[in-house]
């Protein structure tokens, strides 16, 4: 008897795994609740692999003021120089005149030898005005600046910029200057010498520092168009204004270029304080970058790649050439999000601790 049993439980054992393989071999299936795509009774759900789309939307800079003092060497070697500048301001005024924007733009001279030349802001010789401001027509504001700028060669050698901008903005602030330079408006001085600057009554960091502390919440600008070494043979190092710009921000050209419509343009983009550089939130696919303006009158244009506007994938921003949307203008750039997912190349910060949590 014990020996059927331990037979039949054997048999009982091995009938199952030949049952199980034969089953198999059959074709049959064990259901333990999958659900593939051609499953009756369940949906099909694949991952979704498609690329996020992006919108950024960026308004350019609202309305603001801005006080902007040229102060021009009138020494006998600056008639051409005088000219260019007179000449190509009309790119300058293109960022003021029907902006919107709140300006003031006067003219002095490096001529301080005398009280009567000293920091004075230039007239209007037809309307009496000490600066041009946002009242002005486009038309008018080229023309009043160029009989401003008209200052000649006769002024002294002794050419002392910083002195003469430190006399038209602090000194006569409260007197022959009144009015011009507003505690809530942005500043930029610009410079025009083929010298260099023998400034007597402020230091360079004299100067610079009040620059700074002006405007602690704002922006102040000090631009040099001057001689940048050897470049030309009347031209001086601008030794004095320099230093200034370095210390303050500003542009440096050099005043022996004879490009003064780059100048006049580039000196007009930072006066003005609009911006002709947007930056993305996100990394794009450089190719799937899209651009578009929405102006305040409500028209929408679009903008090409490299025609209109560059990318710069070290900035991660994008760049117009010519066109500057105007204040309160709205800059949509659309892409698609670029995935960082599984590539060693690319560095992922974490944005909480600052480590890099790639390899």
């Amino acid at each position: 008897m014990r020996s059927f049993q331990l037979s039949f439980s054997a048999f009982s054992q091995y009938g199952v795994v030949f049952a199980t393989v034969g089953a198999l071999q059959a074709g049959c299936t064990i259901d333990n609740g999958l659900k593939g795509s051609s499953d009756a009774n369940g949906a099909y759900n694949p991952p979704d692999l498609s690329v996020p789309k992006q919108e950024d939307a960026i308004t350019q800079v609202t309305v603001p003021a801005v006080d902007v003092l040229f102060v021009v060497d009138n020494s006998g070697s600056m008639a051409e120089e005088q000219r260019s500048l007179r000449e190509n301001f009309a790119l300058f005024m293109q960022y003021f005149a029907g902006s919107g924007l709140d300006y003031h733009v006067g003219v002095t001279s490096t001529d301080c030898d005398s009280p009567r030349t000293k920091g004075m802001l230039i007239e209007d010789d037809t309307t009496g005005t000490k600066f041009i401001d946002d009242s002005f027509s486009a038309a008018d504001a080229t023309r009043s600046f160029q009989q401003r700028a008209n200052l000649g060669t006769s002024g002294s050698s002794d050419e002392r910029g910083k002195d003469a901008a430190w006399a038209a903005l602090v000194t006569n602030s409260s007197s022959t200057s009144s009015g011009f330079i507003r505690e809530d408006a942005d500043l930029s001085i610009i410079v025009i010498s083929d010298e260099r600057d023998y400034s007597r009554d402020v230091t360079v960091n004299e100067f610079s520092n009040w620059m700074t502390a002006l405007k602690p919440n704002g922006n102040s600008y000090f631009s040099s168009v001057v001689g940048l070494g050897n470049s030309c043979i009347n031209a001086e190092r601008g030794t004095g204004y320099l230093e200034v710009t370095a210390n303050v921000g500003g542009i440096e050209w050099d005043i022996c270029s004879s490009d003064y419509a780059s100048l006049l343009d580039q000196l007009g983009l930072q006066a003005a304080g609009l911006k002709n550089e947007f930056f993305l939130s996100l990394v794009p696919v450089e190719e799937s970058i899209e651009v578009s303006v929405t102006e305040t009158d409500g028209t929408d244009t679009v903008y090409s790649a490299g025609s209109d506007w560059e990318y710069s994938q070290s900035r991660n921003s994008i760049s117009f050439n010519e066109y500057i949307p105007s204040p309160l203008a709205v800059v949509h750039i659309t892409y698609d999000v670029l995935s960082t997912a599984g590539d060693p190349s690319v560095e992922v910060t974490d944005t909480a601790t600052g480590s890099d949590s790639g390899s």
